[in-house]
């Protein structure tokens, strides 16, 4: 079983992914990252989604959290999001961002590779990502908000990038006692 791994002792997050041949995607390897990466996010209070490198493995690959991004939509006074169905777990393969807006917008932003630290990090507003899924078909995903920050977020892991290196601002949790 996989487990994230913290960003001091993961060399996996600073280093540029590598793709996933699309023949090996039906095979024993992907598909156990895939179920391993599926079943560590509901365990995460905060994480909406989850990188390959984020568990030590330098893939293109990351999974966003259907319910986590439905829950936050929820908290965020999303009116569509109070009644509509559960949404799957999504699996990006070998993304690619095919557009991005110029608007940017700025939100609140953590890692799970970095326990206890959040910032503030502009992101354009709008994205096109292009993938394959699990099951090897190929899609197109067009997102604003939350999930077009969460594109961006994700594909910076696939190029070695932390969200700490564009934050225009970061801080610590505070003691629950505080």
């Amino acid at each position: 079983m996989h487990t994230i791994l913290p960003h001091d002792t993961n060399p996996a997050l600073r280093a540029l992914a590598r793709d996933v041949p699309l023949a090996e995607i039906s095979s024993m390897h992907i598909q156990t990252l895939i179920h391993d990466m599926k079943a560590l996010l509901p365990k995460e209070e905060y994480g909406v989604a989850l990188a390959a490198p984020q568990v030590g493995e330098s893939l293109r690959l990351f999974i966003i959290s259907g319910s986590a991004v439905k829950r936050r939509e929820k908290k965020y006074h999303d009116a569509d999001a109070q009644d509509a169905p559960p949404i799957e777990d999504a699996v990006y393969i070998n993304p690619t961002l095919m557009k991005i807006s110029r608007k940017k917008l700025e939100r609140h932003e953590g890692c799970l590779s970095i326990r206890g630290r959040w910032g503030i990090v502009p992101r354009a507003e709008k994205a096109t990502i292009h993938a394959w899924n699990e099951k090897g078909e190929e899609f197109t995903r067009g997102a604003s908000g939350l999930l077009a920050h969460i594109f961006q977020h994700e594909m910076d892991h696939l190029e070695g990038i932390m969200y700490t290196d564009k934050a225009t601002e970061l801080y610590d949790d505070k003691p629950e006692d505080e």
